[in-house]
């Protein structure tokens, strides 16, 4: 029979105290002498946890959907008591105030990063429609710029890629009004380019490109009239996928058309539920610890993924990790 030393190369290691858990102690087993128990080393499957908590609550606001989290950055939504212009930026821990955007709104896009952003359309004060926004601007890390607009003025839409390299689709301009445009930034100008297949408000979307990138459910007519559609932009064109498992609309969504998550949203009423996406078909993993939606989402890949504010004006943030690691003691039954 195989032996621990055997497996290992080692004996069983007598330790004072637990080493932190990480992928180099998945697996490994060790006596910890001070509890006087033996430990193991687990990897886990992904999970949400509390991260810090914003300055300034709001609903709708826009984010660098390309962040690479634990590092973030939302602005704008709809604050207290109205739309504000207020720019909040993530180190991992805590959220800090930075330089305002220009043109604030609510249901606003974002795409890019924490130093390399750009933030556009969105709804810049209550009904009526007419006040949904053009409006694009760059962030360099420092402070904001208004760059030349987007060819359709909108909010609910959704945005992918770089700062150089952007993606802007769906949205509405209020009432029936559901859109399929589709524009491509190239780091001057937005272009439109081929439509959606689906016209549809408050979908999810993400992408690291203006080339490849998806947009799943949202609300595709006045009242809760939600659709499960997925479509994958190729750079080219639309092509419809998989299904969503859900139908809703406001959700989070990060990463890219081969690996992908998509959290929270609603039906209504809000929902925690997390779902991921292996390039063909999507999956139900752990939930979020709060059931929420029209949030500030940012991420590159589906091992992690950020979720900030949303409708209730909320000021809690969490962060999603894949895998989780652990240090669990052994036990004999």
């Amino acid at each position: 029979m195989a032996t621990y030393k055997g497996i290992q190369g080692y004996s069983v290691q007598k330790l004072s105290d637990d080493p932190t858990a990480s992928s180099a102690t998945a697996g490994q087993l060790w006596y910890n002498s001070t509890s006087g128990a033996f430990k193991i080393g687990v990897e886990g499957a992904g999970a949400w946890a509390t991260g810090g908590t914003l300055n300034h609550g709001r609903n709708g606001p826009g984010s660098v959907i390309n962040a690479t989290v634990p590092t973030a950055l939302i602005f704008s939504g709809e604050g207290t008591p109205t739309m504000t212009l207020d720019v909040e930026q993530y180190d991992g821990t805590s959220w800090t105030e930075v330089n305002n955007i220009n043109t604030e709104g609510q249901g606003r896009c974002g795409a890019g990063t924490n130093t390399a952003g750009l933030a556009f359309s969105g709804l810049t004060n209550d009904p009526p429609s007419s006040n949904s926004t053009a409006n694009t601007e760059t962030y360099n890390g420092t402070s904001w710029a208004e760059t030349n607009n987007l060819n359709t003025a909108r909010y609910g839409a959704r945005g992918a890629g770089t700062s150089t390299a952007a993606l802007c689709f769906a949205g509405t301009t209020g009432g029936p009004d559901r859109k399929i445009i589709t524009e491509t930034w190239n780091g001057t100008s937005w272009t439109e380019v081929a439509d959606l297949n689906t016209a549809r408000t408050d979908p999810g979307g993400f992408g690291a490109t203006n080339t490849a990138a998806m947009c799943m459910g949202g609300n595709t007519s006045p009242g809760a009239n939600f659709t499960a559609n997925s479509e994958t932009w190729n750079g080219t064109s639309w092509a419809e996928g998989n299904n969503i498992l859900v139908a809703k609309q406001n959700q989070g969504a990060s990463g890219t058309v081969t690996a992908g998550l998509m959290y929270g949203g609603s039906t209504p009423p809000d929902l925690a539920t997390t779902e991921s996406y292996d390039g063909t078909s999507w999956t139900e993993i752990g939930d979020m610890a709060t059931a929420k939606s029209g949030f500030g989402a940012c991420g590159v890949t589906t091992a992690s993924a950020l979720a900030a504010a949303g409708n209730g004006k909320l000021t809690g943030t969490e962060e999603f990790t894949d895998p989780v690691y652990a240090v669990k003691t052994v036990t004999v039954s």
